[in-house]
């Protein structure tokens, strides 16, 4: 991968600094790399990427202060994998964790389980109310694609508002508290190079559309798009 260099644009090169780190992020997580994995040195980042050394420093810097590498000089130094935070992913967005992440995606993994009959109760017992909260919600997830962590929230507010629809209270209960255990544990939110905001926003639409409609084959369809059997978490 080679980055091509602006000399003079510190602003330019903070970006160049930050898609590195996501790189890098991306392969520890892809490659479920142990704890103290040793990366390669600062000069081999720069040659791989093309970059200059201020902006490997840059991107390294960022890499520490989210707790993925750590940096160690002299002989035998260089930049090492970090497994703590763990990492989950949703729908391309990449969360830090306190803790292991292998909890919080059996939580994640339980949401979507329970994604169908949720949205099946939304779609039998809504109302004009719930259908109006649930466009103000998709108005204020719309309004921050920009920001990862923010549309993450936004994304989630939706899906407890459809939550709250039901009248089957440990159904409720049960999934708002998965959400509840994962946001918990959330340090920070980034998004890797395939995410789409738009896309995710259209596919939480098609939800809301699917439950205005009330039509169940619609609602397990919208379902299916929002959680594919294929997905590692969604």
């Amino acid at each position: 991968m080679s980055v091509p260099e602006r000399p003079g644009r510190a602003e330019w090169r903070l970006s160049r600094a930050e898609a590195i780190a996501r790189e890098i992020e991306r392969k520890i997580i892809e490659a479920s790399l142990p704890d103290g994995s040793r990366l390669g040195t600062k000069e081999d980042l720069r040659q791989e990427y093309g970059v200059a050394v201020g902006t490997v420093n840059e991107a390294v810097r960022l890499l520490e202060m989210r707790g993925v590498v750590s940096a160690k000089p002299g002989p035998g130094g260089g930049l090492f994998a970090l497994r703590t935070p763990g990492h989950v992913r949703v729908n391309h967005l990449i969360l830090g964790l306190r803790e292991n992440g292998e909890a919080s995606a059996q939580c994640l993994a339980v949401r979507d389980a329970l994604e169908e009959p949720i949205l099946m109760d939304a779609a039998v017992h809504r109302t004009d109310e719930d259908l109006a909260d649930l466009r103000r919600l998709l108005e204020r997830m719309d309004e921050r694609r920009g920001d990862a962590a923010g549309f993450l929230r936004a994304n989630w507010a939706v899906h407890r508002r459809i939550a709250e629809i039901t009248p089957n209270a440990v159904l409720r209960v049960i999934y708002t508290t998965m959400l509840d255990m994962i946001e918990n544990e959330i340090e920070e939110v980034s998004s890797d190079a395939l995410f789409t905001a738009s896309k995710t926003f259209r596919i939480h639409v098609a939800l809301v559309d699917a439950v205005e409609s009330q039509d169940s084959a619609r609602v397990r369809r919208a379902v299916r798009r929002h959680s594919p059997p294929t997905s590692v978490i969604n």
